[in-house]
């Protein structure tokens, strides 16, 4: 029993360290995933759902430039009047001419202020998405509506929006029904917004002219309208899971930072281009700098066959009068006017710092004609370049940034709106299933708290049925001894007594021989007597201070032959029962009283009183002998052996007497512990 109720605290303490674990995970969880079927379904749907998402593409971290995205002006939801006003916001892009679209992209902002959420900032909980011909959108096409529910926060996540076949058309709304709100501030900020036809970004590098809000909160560099198009988000460059072989395309170090390094892609005939799309690169030597080797200033520079010497290029992107924000890891996009051309090259005419040098470095360079980046393979030369086995000019083309594998950018930005989702979902059923294995683990809890409490009862009742059957058993032992050693060595001894009684009263013996035989009979008395009392301590009938006090009489009758003396016992405390020590110590003391009033004090009176209260247990002896002075030294061990026993017992022993005056003994004994009534 002892063991079982062990083992139960165990696995009930085992459960309750479970219970008290967020994950649900902890302590004997498993069991509920065994016994469980609900929770089993959840864990197979969640590995599932862990499997899919392996397969998608990642965000790589801190991806975000200090060119943050839009902002628009904050509504104080804290001043009277403006939380009751319709607060909408809305941002209108103008792709210039009537286009072919995919799908939009709403990539959120990673940004904190104070309080305020990070990811997601901004993003807005009730929107919806047009699309029309018209600048003033009299007859708007609705391509999303939300704003029925709240939209869940995407966090860093972009938010695809598509349809089936696509759609031709020349601007997109989007309109913020309902804003993001936190302290007290409602407002709208978004970090990119895409518009991909193919694996183009009709959105990239637009104009300011093409751009326009409901309102903007302009701060640069960290907010602007221009910023919805510039490239640079939390989701940086379109990158897949498998592990790049090689960095790009690095020159060969150089001194000055105004040393000029060019780079070129040749697509071996003329091709028509839309867009130029330049992916920094990123070494392990220098881990802090993202966006490695991106130039301070260049220039992309085109040319069609006939000019392979590229002696009067087409210009179609400058920036050398000042320096460029280094993008870190984000495409860096150059819109191209469709026009056909076999070259583009490259010029960085102020090189990007390393630690005592300077260079110039590429992971990527991207031609799209149409939605297809032509530029996959295609050759390339270079005024110089680092050429082992990862860096190369070759590299530039091998469809590879510095660290995974290029992208399209439908593909990574719907492989990251389904990790949106499926992290979700998969965050979703684990609360489902936490759920359940905290109510499974509750109610296992309280049924093993339960059987507890019945095994703890049972284990009770079983310990004071074996203490009552010990006690029986000890009781017809004790029973089974005092009447065994009351018949057998009572009778030996009373045989002995009376024979040696017979052989002291006949003459024949020698005077020696009578006096040996009184003294066999007199010590057969006093053994006799001894036993008396053993057989008196082991019965199980002599168990409370009224039994005692009974025996004290027998004994004073006994050994106060001769004197007359009174005996007097009363009192609830007769009804306590005493232990067999305690018993022992009373009757050895009452023994030593009595033979110091017979042999010594010469008394002919004495008194003997035994009752007590709540704390003491008393016995009070008292003569009329002829005392003696308790300050001078005594030979003898009566007085001494009866102050031991009275130590013994924890209790005090009073002495008074004087020469002359008989002694009056007084023993008090506390309680051990609560007085218990014996129990008949």
């Amino acid at each position: 029993m002892r063991r079982l109720l062990l083992l139960l605290t165990l696995i009930l303490a085992m459960l309750l360290s479970s219970c008290s674990r967020e994950n649900g995970k902890g302590g004997l969880s498993v069991l509920v995933d065994y016994f469980s079927s609900d929770v089993r379904e959840l864990e197979a749907q969640v590995s599932l759902l862990r499997a899919q998402t392996a397969r998608l593409p990642e965000q790589f971290p801190d991806q975000q430039t200090n060119r943050l995205g839009y902002h628009s002006r904050t509504t104080n939801l804290n001043t009277v009047g403006d939380a009751s006003l319709p607060d909408t916001r809305y941002i209108r892009i103008d792709l210039g001419s009537k286009q072919r679209i995919d799908s939009v992209v709403l990539v959120p902002v990673d940004y904190t202020l104070g309080a305020d959420t990070g990811a997601g900032y901004g993003f807005p909980v009730r929107w919806r998405m047009e699309v029309s011909d018209d600048p003033s959108f009299e007859d708007p096409r609705l391509l999303k509506d939300q704003t029925d529910a709240d939209f869940p926060n995407p966090l860093r996540f972009p938010v695809v929006v598509s349809r089936d076949g696509g759609l031709e058309t020349r601007y997109i709304r989007l309109i913020a029904t309902s804003l993001w709100s936190s302290n007290g501030r409602s407002l709208l900020a978004m970090g990119e917004i895409m518009v991909l036809q193919g694996g183009r970004n009709l959105a990239a590098a637009l104009p300011p002219e093409q751009l326009k809000a409901s309102d903007s909160d302009e701060a640069p560099p960290a907010w602007g309208l221009a910023n919805l198009v510039d490239g640079q988000s939390v989701i940086g460059l379109p990158q897949g899971n498998a592990e790049s072989p090689t960095r790009g395309f690095q020159s060969l170090p150089e001194g000055e930072e105004n040393g000029q390094r060019w780079v070129m892609v040749d697509l071996g005939k003329d091709l028509p281009l839309h867009e130029i799309r330049l992916l920094p690169a990123r070494t392990p030597e220098f881990p802090s700098r993202r966006g490695f080797g991106f130039p301070q200033r260049f220039r992309v520079e085109m040319a069609t066959s006939a000019d392979e010497t590229l002696s009067t290029p087409i210009q179609i992107h400058d920036v050398t009068r000042r320096d460029t924000q280094n993008p870190r890891e984000n495409p860096v996009s150059i819109p191209v006017p469709g026009t056909p051309v076999r070259f583009v090259r490259i010029t960085a005419t102020r090189l990007a710092p390393r630690a005592d040098d300077s260079a110039f470095a590429l992971s990527e360079v991207q031609l799209f004609s149409g939605g297809e980046n032509v530029a996959l393979r295609a050759s390339v030369s270079a005024q110089n370049s680092l050429e082992n086995t990862e860096w190369g000019k070759s590299f530039l083309t091998d469809g590879f940034t510095s660290q995974r594998n290029v992208m399209p950018w439908p593909d990574y930005v719907s492989g990251l709106s389904r990790r949106r989702e499926l992290e979700r979902d998969i965050s979703d059923l684990t609360a489902q299933r936490r759920d359940i294995t905290d109510r499974v683990l509750r109610k296992t809890v309280a049924w093993l708290a339960g059987i507890a409490v019945v095994a703890a009862f049972a284990f009770f009742l079983n310990h004071q049925r074996s203490k009552r059957t010990r006690r029986r058993e000890l009781a017809a032992l004790r029973r089974r001894l005092a009447q065994d050693i009351h018949d057998e060595i009572g009778s030996g001894l009373g045989t002995i007594s009376l024979l040696s009684q017979m052989g002291s009263g006949e003459g024949e013996y020698s005077a020696r021989a009578r006096e040996e035989f009184g003294e066999i009979s007199r010590l057969s008395t006093v053994v006799t007597e001894s036993l008396r009392d053993i057989v008196w301590f082991i019965r199980p009938d002599s168990r409370t201070v009224g039994d005692l006090a009974q025996r004290l009489k027998e004994t004073a009758a006994s050994m106060l032959a001769g004197v007359e003396h009174t005996f007097v016992s009363g009192g609830p405390a007769l009804e306590c029962s005493l232990p067999l020590e305690p018993k022992r110590q009373v009757l050895l003391f009452f023994k030593e009283a009595m033979h110091n009033i017979q042999r010594h004090s010469h008394a002919n009176r004495a008194a003997v009183e035994i009752g007590g209260d709540d704390k003491y247990f008393r016995l009070s002896i008292e003569d009329n002998g002829s005392g003696f002075n308790p300050a001078e030294p005594r030979s003898g061990a009566g007085v001494t052996g009866m102050k031991q026993r009275a130590k013994s017992l924890g209790g005090r022993l009073s002495i008074t007497t004087a020469p002359g005056q008989g002694v009056k003994l007084l023993l008090e004994v506390p309680w051990k512990g609560p007085r218990k009534l014996a129990s008949h």
